[in-house]
């Protein structure tokens, strides 16, 4: 079996082999958030369908550089970054204060 001879369709974020299996992914082709095998082929081995599955993933992976830009991101991803990043900026400048209480130090250590 060749398990290179994939067809994908990045428009809907599937991949299909010859021998007709399929698989869906969601998300970032690259990293996908989501994935949805399809059904193997009658007597396949377990070791091959991982090696299909495998093989399928690296496929999308590659296709994935011509993606949508709505795979690559999203303005709700990119906004959820900013608040993330504002409140990280926010904790650090409270970290960071000069009037800060110093606070007690606790050891674990033996003083024998």
């Amino acid at each position: 079996m060749n398990f290179d001879d994939w067809t994908a369709n990045m428009a809907t974020g599937t991949a299909t082999h010859a021998n007709g299996f399929t698989i869906r992914i969601e998300g970032n082709p690259k990293d996908p958030s989501d994935v949805y095998p399809g059904k193997f082929p009658e007597g396949m081995s377990f070791v091959d369908q991982a090696r299909l599955l495998r093989s399928g993933l690296e496929f999308l992976a590659k296709a994935g550089g011509s993606a949508p830009t709505s795979w690559q991101s999203s303005p709700v991803q990119d906004a959820k970054t900013e608040a993330i990043k504002a409140r990280e900026e926010l904790a650090k400048r409270f970290a960071d204060r000069p009037d800060k209480p110093q606070r007690s130090v606790l050891s674990l250590k033996k003083n024998s």
